[in-house]
């Protein structure tokens, strides 16, 4: 298992039934290629594709960015814009515990032609923060095939993806008690991404990371690739739990979800599921 520098903090990757010779200069190699993809997603560097979008306000975007955008306006339209990715002043004024501004913008205000992006509304400040982490990560397995690698997993700051011939188990940490597991999860051959109000907020858990939250303080969201899991994820988040599950159900996610009274849903899913151990 090796530790890299990525997405503000630290990312592990496993290259399973590969030469430890040979894992050193993979694993570089690998890395590097998440680095060029941060690059283009990174809302906090001035220099990245995304800020150059949000200071120019039209951008001919690379396909990397057109295709993040595409889906994260995709979901937008489909939570009737409870999830926004053009609310990136609110995101920015919560991380640095200042009030949080109010906004007019949705993301009916990104226009796209063709690969040219124009930002329609002087409150548009584009955050993909919920959906480019997972994006990143399929980018990087899809790498790692590339190269040959038949089997590996990645932990992308809890969320997780892994192909080929292994499994891993993982636990979904209690909300309100980090010492506790709520749930654990056998990972073969898929991504799982979660969304919580616990491991980021100011004070108190009503004001966490995630602008919108409702009734759910936890989802655990289960599908064949990161980039739509993180964003059913977040999602579902910002959505009464009434109106998640249909939304998950029609993207063939499985999901825990938590409610503010510890109460567990599981969708396309059994109890049993998140319980093996």
């Amino acid at each position: 298992m090796a530790s890299v520098k990525l997405f503000g903090d630290s990312a592990e990757i496993i290259l399973y039934d590969v030469d430890p010779k040979l894992q050193p200069i993979l694993i570089e190699d690998i890395y590097e290629r998440a680095l060029t993809l941060q690059k283009i997603f990174n809302f906090y560097d001035l220099t990245s594709e995304l800020s150059i979008l949000n200071t120019k306000r039209k951008l001919k975007a690379s396909p990397d960015l057109l295709e993040v955008l595409k889906k994260a306006i995709h979901y937008s339209a489909e939570t009737d814009w409870a999830y926004d990715v053009t609310k990136g002043k609110q995101t920015a004024a919560r991380k640095n515990k200042e009030e949080i501004p109010k906004v007019s913008c949705t993301s009916k205000d990104i226009m796209i032609k063709g690969s040219n992006v124009t930002l329609l509304n002087d409150d548009v400040l584009i955050d993909l923060g919920s959906i480019a982490k997972g994006y990143i990560t399929d980018k990087v397995i899809d790498y790692m095939k590339e190269l040959g690698i038949e089997s590996g997993y990645m932990d992308s700051r809890g969320d997780l993806r892994i192909f080929g011939n292994y499994a891993e188990l993982i636990d979904v940490q209690h909300p309100r008690d980090k010492r506790k597991s709520i749930g654990s999860f056998v990972m073969d051959n898929c991504a799982v991404a979660t969304s919580g109000d616990y491991n980021q907020y100011d004070n108190s858990f009503s004001k966490n990371h995630i602008i919108g939250s409702r009734d759910i303080i936890s989802i655990s969201v289960v599908h064949d690739n990161l980039t739509d899991a993180d964003a059913l994820a977040t999602c579902a988040f910002v959505m009464e739990v009434k109106d998640a599950i249909p939304l998950l159900k029609r993207h063939g996610a499985k999901a825990l979800i938590i409610d503010s009274r510890l109460n567990k849903t599981f969708v396309n899913s059994e109890e049993e599921e998140w319980t093996r151990r």
